[in-house]
């Protein structure tokens, strides 16, 4: 059985509780668990969560109070389990940030199913953002390859990518030419060669940058290139 993901399950519920982790710990989950959403906020800060099952009406700390509070600093995907029904207790769940909503009594199975389908869907959000490099304005998919300016693409040919690739994921380091060249190009640099300053220069302009600019790429005259760590 491959172990999966940590699921939270809150709920003041003793026996709603134990039938929850039983039944996912059969799944292959790592299972926490408690009954008050206080006690649920504390095991977030302290144990690494990938979902959470959350009861709506609780002791303390009720499930839309404490939802309130994790937002305010995670993104945790939570699932409301309630015996309410109607569309306002709905609207007001999806609100206060929750991610899906199932009433009680519920099918185990479709609340497994629903799990699974979160739990895919935050993990293919945590990829693509782990795959995002950042300069300022700019974003650089290196999972796709492509690289947007204010949220419009802007094309580059294979080698100006590479360069600004390079620089961006090794922020605050100086490249010289000659190390570019013999990086990107794999051969021996030659003096006087200026293939790298052109496939910059043009980088600079499909940027909207320049060398007294420097906004993005800046040139550390006589030895190089690089893109400041504070951008």
């Amino acid at each position: 059985m491959v172990v999966k993901e940590n699921i939270l399950i809150i709920d003041d519920d003793k026996d709603i509780r134990e039938m929850l982790v039983n039944y996912f710990s059969k799944e292959g989950y790592i299972m926490q668990a408690a009954c008050n959403g206080e006690d649920g906020l504390q095991i977030v800060k302290s144990k690494p969560i990938s979902l959470i099952l959350l009861d709506v009406m609780m002791p303390k700390m009720d499930g839309y109070t404490m939802l309130i509070k994790l937002r305010e600093f995670s993104s945790i995907p939570v699932i409301l389990l309630t015996a309410k029904d109607q569309q306002i207790d709905k609207i007001k769940g999806f609100i206060d940030g929750c991610d899906d909503y199932i009433v009680k009594p519920f099918d185990f199975t479709e609340l497994s199913l629903r799990v699974m389908a979160i739990l895919r869907r935050s993990n293919v959000s945590h990829a693509v953002k782990n795959h995002i490099l950042k300069v300022k304005d700019i974003e650089i998919n290196t999972l796709e390859h492509t690289v947007k300016k204010d949220n419009i693409e802007v094309i580059l040919t294979p080698k100006e990518y590479e360069i600004l690739y390079t620089l961006a994921s090794n922020k605050g380091r100086v490249y010289s030419t000659k190390m570019l060249y013999e990086m990107l190009w794999k051969d021996t640099f030659m003096e006087n060669d200026n293939t790298v300053t052109m496939h910059v220069k043009n980088l600079r302009n499909k940027l909207g940058d320049s060398v007294k600019k420097g906004k993005y790429i800046k040139t550390i005259w006589g030895v190089g290139y690089k893109i400041e760590n504070d951008i």
